[in-house]
């Protein structure tokens, strides 16, 4: 096994942050009209709620049925008679939230939550409405990892579930159609192959892939809980799982592992453990409605989420929850969304079509507190249609046939250019990490100028290993040629600098010593791309030369497989508002949240069992599953 290294990331990007002036005598009077009337059994449990700390459950999972009873006498202890004791529960957060409502009602937009397009919102949650069409102790809104809190959820004694999501047809979202990988360290199958992990190397990754944007407390209850949850899934669910090939994917970070992370499903299909949900769901009694999104949270006076609109086409569905857990995926296909908040150019993603931000947008409003939300999960992709065709002005559109997460670009007699002839990166880098040498911003062109870049190959690549879109004929997504120098006017490619680059690169091949971009040389890409090369012939299997025609090319582009920013939530993850309060009654997990690993893709499956863990939590914490 390599040995760990040091060296950290260091992409920092400002949260959003809220206005914060506020008007003393509308305070003065929020303060006084909460203070006057005695709160039902609801805003009682949400006072107690917000006055319980960390000591009060101890280092155990969640909150323990004890600590609920402990929030509930120490609200009985309160005279409700007594506005002064009862106005001695508010905190600041609601001091705030009263606040910017009034100031709304004042027409002070400024004082008002935004949303993430930057419009200002006049009011902080819908209206509550007269009647309740559901009334459920835990709301789970969304099918992706966020199912598996509403599976955890389910066995707590006495609790009714229930779960909305979007699509009219397909359970799991994304979740349902990614690889079926699981980043989890110190998993219960690492012991079958022989891997040694500890808690010590995997919170050393995560912080340290991080670059100082993530939350100690929050990683550290992930790698406590991400293998506990993994085995209570599978035998919960009957899924079979086992070590996989994915691997950490930062070969210079402290604590980086090559082999054991990735708890792979068996069988290979994700699909697999999102139809074993949905059964299991149904059979413990947990109420599913497809076809019904989220609009708006319900609040109560003090800023706490007690319900939510929900559309089924037009028409409205109010659900009444004693918790509600977010997990309504990325902002990938909000075009307004993703041009403001995306700096560098990103034209695809495979993530599902209705990740359109709703979670984002509703939270926004209730003051809750967004982060990350420039970062992506990177993935190149190739451009499906002939290159000639390609739009540099192209919105964020969905593609699943040009993915290239670690198919194409590693294998031997090949290269990626851009339009000057020039590599610019280790090409047998993993998915994420050259996505983001694609984004490299040139201060010679003043431009993006690895966008478009070119994938190249010549004749023994494409007989040796599949391309995509090769058959679609006359619309076939490669160009052609018989010379390097002709295949370069075809694409638009200075063919000089192209001709350069391939004789370079080919004398590479002949010492097989990248040294521009060392590839080859990195643990995680010959984990990557090794096990698919038999090349004896070559001195390093992953540098081949180009001369053997015709040479082929396709515009090659970055993608993603998800949006990495969203609402900032704790190690129980619950949401938190612009001053890092707890907003009660409401959970997260999932790429509506702001990545608890700082928006670094950490190794295969670095999405899934981050989003079923914080839901795992959250069912747990919010229901008082010891």
């Amino acid at each position: 096994m390599k040995p760990p290294h040091s060296k950290r990331m260091t992409s920092v990007r400002p949260d959003f942050s809220t206005v914060r002036a506020m008007l003393f005598r509308t305070t003065v009077r929020h303060t006084s009209i909460s203070a006057g009337r005695r709160p039902n059994a609801r805003r009682r449990r949400y006072f107690a709620s917000i006055d319980l700390r960390i000591d009060d459950v101890g280092p155990s999972i969640g909150t323990t049925r004890d600590a609920l009873q402990q929030r509930r006498s120490r609200m009985k202890d309160v005279d409700h008679s007594k506005p002064q004791e009862h106005a001695q529960r508010l905190t600041r957060r609601a001091f705030l939230v009263g606040a910017g409502a009034a100031c709304a009602g004042l027409g002070l937009a400024a004082c008002a939550p935004t949303s993430p397009d930057g419009a200002a919102d006049a009011n902080s949650s819908a209206q509550t409405p007269d009647s309740w069409d559901h009334e459920v102790d835990f709301l789970v809104i969304g099918s992706g990892t966020a199912a598996i809190g509403a599976l955890a959820a389910t066995e707590a004694d006495g609790s009714s579930v229930m779960l909305i999501e979007k699509s009219d047809g397909m359970f799991g979202g994304t979740s349902a159609t990614s690889g079926g990988g699981f980043w989890t360290p110190m998993n219960k199958w690492q012991a079958d192959v022989d891997v040694n992990d500890s808690r010590e190397a995997a919170i050393s990754y995560i912080t340290g892939c991080g670059g100082g944007r993530t939350d100690q407390a929050t990683v550290e209850a992930f790698v406590d809980t991400a293998h506990v949850m993994m085995e209570w899934l599978s035998d919960t669910t009957g899924v079979e799982f086992a070590v996989g090939g994915a691997h950490d994917y930062y070969d210079n970070v402290e604590g980086f592992l090559g082999y054991g992370r990735n708890s792979k499903v068996k069988s290979g299909k994700a699909g697999d453990v999102w139809n074993a949900i949905q059964a299991k769901l149904q059979e413990r009694g947990c109420e599913i409605l497809m076809g019904t999104a989220l609009s708006e949270f319900y609040t109560d006076a003090e800023g706490g989420v007690i319900g939510v609109k929900a559309l089924q086409g037009s028409k409205e569905v109010n659900i009444k929850a004693g918790a509600v857990l977010m997990g309504t995926g990325g902002f990938d296909h909000d075009p307004v969304m993703t041009r403001e908040n995306l700096p560098a150019p990103i034209f695809y993603t495979n993530a599902a079509q209705t990740n359109t931000g709703d979670g984002h947008r509703a939270a926004s409003r209730i003051n809750a507190k967004l982060g990350l939300m420039s970062f992506v999960w990177a993935m190149p992709n190739f451009f499906p249609g002939k290159p000639d065709e390609f739009d540099p002005s192209a919105l964020v559109q969905f593609d699943i046939e040009g993915n290239d997460f670690n198919r194409y670009r590693g294998y031997p007699n090949s290269m990626i250019v851009n339009s000057r002839g020039r590599r610019f990166g280790d090409e047998s880098a993993t998915y994420p990490v050259f996505n983001m040498s694609m984004q490299n911003y040139s201060s010679d062109t003043l431009s993006y100028e690895n966008v478009p870049a070119f994938f190249i190959c010549d004749a023994t690549y494409a007989e040796t290993y599949d391309l995509p879109g090769m058959d679609k004929k006359d619309a076939s997504w490669f160009a052609s040629a018989d010379s390097v120098e002709e295949l370069a006017e075809k694409l638009g490619i200075d063919a000089a600098g192209l001709a350069a680059e391939v004789a370079k690169f080919n004398g590479y091949a002949q010492t097989g010593v990248d040294e521009d971009y060392h590839r080859g040389e990195k643990e995680s890409s010959k984990s990557a791309w090794l096990k698919n090369i038999d090349r004896p012939d070559l001195a390093n299997p992953m540098i081949g030369p180009l001369e053997t025609p015709p040479f082929y090319g396709a515009v090659y582009l970055p993608a993603m497989t998800g949006t990495a920013g969203g609402v900032k939530i704790n190690e129980n993850a619950q949401v938190v508002d612009n001053d890092g309060e707890v907003i009660a009654g409401l959970y997260a997990c999932g790429n509506c949240t702001a990545s608890i690993a700082g928006g670094a893709y950490l190794g295969g499956g670095a999405t899934l069992c981050p989003g079923g863990t914080m839901a795992y939590r959250a069912a747990r914490h919010a229901l008082g599953i010891a």
